[in-house]
């Protein structure tokens, strides 16, 4: 089990981890939607993040939540949403 402070935690720590691959990556993402090969430019990325995120945080909230899929969601992919792509 975990305490409301561990999952306030992971949370901050998620956002943060979403804005520095949205800060550090601009041309990879605009790239990415342009080209639909937006997972394929991130890969390494996002697979970074994925494992920082598993050994910095309780394993009760990697499984049952999803707040660092949905940080990377609202940071990285949505403010992109202006960005010509065929995906949409």
């Amino acid at each position: 089990m975990f305490t409301q402070a561990e999952l306030d935690q992971a949370g901050r720590l998620a956002r943060a981890m979403a804005s520095d691959i949205a800060i550090y990556n601009q041309e990879k993402i605009r790239k990415g939607l342009e080209t639909d090969r937006l997972f394929e430019e991130l890969e390494d990325d996002l697979r970074e993040a994925f494992k920082l995120w598993e050994s910095k945080i309780n394993p009760e909230i990697v499984k049952s939540t999803n707040l660092l899929q949905a940080a990377i969601i609202d940071q990285v992919f949505a403010p992109h949403g202006s960005v010509h792509t065929p995906i949409f």
